[in-house]
């Protein structure tokens, strides 16, 4: 009976132990997206985080393509700027910031003109799958993975961008 007591009693001090590491490292998770990129708000889409309901950021995108094409290149700029300051632990906000506005974008196209949706929405799933990519090799502290995760992310945002007529 002993061995069976100690056996859970490792058990419940390692789930406290994760519990707490856990909860530490959402502390300085916040992340407020600059004034300028809510310029004019129109409807807010979740993170992938509040998905996953670790947290209930959201990101606002603007109210035209344009408008919500600049959002994306300050993000972007932001992720250029952090992956290359080694500063790996930013790479998620930024990454489904990203992903966030690109799903506003792409349905404010799809709404003003239908005929691309299907060639866009395959470019879509490859953004949120580089956002996921990007946070797991960011967490993991994977520079030279980030960076080359990012070059994939620009391609297909440019692949985006000129089927939406972005600038």
């Amino acid at each position: 009976m002993n061995r069976y007591t100690l056996r859970w009693s490792l058990l419940a001090a390692s789930v406290g132990i994760l519990v707490l590491i856990g909860c530490s490292s959402k502390k300085s998770e916040s992340y407020a997206p600059a004034a300028s990129s809510q310029a004019a708000p129109q409807a807010t889409v979740p993170s992938a985080e509040a998905e996953r309901g670790e947290s209930k950021e959201t990101v606002t995108p603007a109210g035209t393509v344009g408008e919500i094409w600049t959002q994306v290149a300050d993000e972007q700029g932001k992720l250029t700027a952090a992956i290359q300051n080694g500063q790996l632990k930013d790479v998620h906000h930024l990454a489904f910031g990203i992903r966030d506005l690109v799903v506003a974008l792409v349905d404010k196209a799809n709404a003003a003109s239908p005929a691309g949706a299907s060639k866009l929405k395959p470019m879509v799933e490859q953004v949120k799958g580089s956002a996921d990519k990007l946070d797991e090799l960011g967490d993991a502290g994977n520079l030279s993975g980030t960076q080359a995760e990012y070059t994939k992310l620009v391609s297909v945002l440019g692949q985006i961008k000129s089927l939406t007529g972005g600038k």
